[in-house]
């Protein structure tokens, strides 16, 4: 038995919104074809030898495989966090891919049931996403039909290091933020720093990019799951719109 799909993305490491689907996804190329049993969904499809890995002692499907499985299957929101995360890894890091890895094994599907989608995922993905709710960020603007904003603009930080900011309309000096929780809670994020020390930092950080000119407009999971609230920011902010919502 394969690992595959949403559990194979599980073991990758890749990223979701929401909860994990409670069944655990396998695939076999001999047998019945799809059989299930409690908290197992079993598909029958063809894994070549090429499409598999090993990780974490299991056998499942290669990191370019199973994302765009995924994307065939998922919704855009979830397949496009997925894959940025992925190209966002370093080379020799488990589950890392390239979009020529992805773009090959798209070549390679035999049934259409999902392909174009899982070629716009892949094209409009973005390693430079830094985490699930930029991905979905950079999806709910190119929805709403808005400019495009660059992302992580390198800026110098008068104390010394570099500044990376999540989106910026350079035209504008606006930058945008996606401020999630885990920014300033969980610890791969904090490092060695206290919550109140990474407010604290935040505010540092944006008090010199005003300083410099800049606008900024923030939001957060509840503007992602409203996105009239996101458009309003945006247009708000002045942020100009290349085509009506889709």
């Amino acid at each position: 038995m394969i690992v595959s799909g949403e559990s194979a993305a599980a073991v990758w490491g890749y990223p979701r919104i929401g909860a994990f689907p409670t069944e655990v996804h396998l695939t076999t190329m001999t047998g019945p074809s799809a059989h299930n049993g409690p908290g197992v969904r079993v598909h029958r499809d063809l894994v070549p030898p090429e499409d598999l890995s090993s990780h974490r002692g299991l056998t499942l499907t290669s990191p370019a495989r199973t994302l765009i499985d995924l994307a065939r299957t998922a919704s855009a929101m979830q397949s496009l966090a997925a894959v940025d995360s992925a190209l966002r890894r370093r080379p020799n890091e488990a589950g890392s891919t390239t979009k020529a890895d992805l773009c090959h094994q798209l070549g390679r599907v035999t049934t259409k049931r999902g392909t174009a989608r899982a070629r716009w995922v892949v094209e409009f993905s973005d390693g430079g996403a830094a985490n699930p709710g930029e991905s979905w960020s950079r999806l709910r603007i190119a929805e709403l039909g808005f400019v495009p904003a660059r992302l992580q603009t390198e800026h110098p930080n008068p104390l010394g290091g570099r500044y990376y900011t999540d989106f910026e309309w350079p035209e504008l000096r606006l930058i945008g933020e996606f401020d999630g929780k885990g920014k300033y809670l969980k610890p791969e994020y904090l490092g060695s720093l206290t919550p109140g020390e990474a407010v604290y930092r935040e505010k540092r950080r944006e008090d010199h990019l005003r300083d410099r000119g800049y606008r900024f407009v923030r939001w957060g999971w509840p503007e992602l799951e409203h996105s009239e609230r996101l458009a309003s920011l945006l247009s708000g902010a002045g942020v100009p719109r290349l085509r009506p919502a889709r």
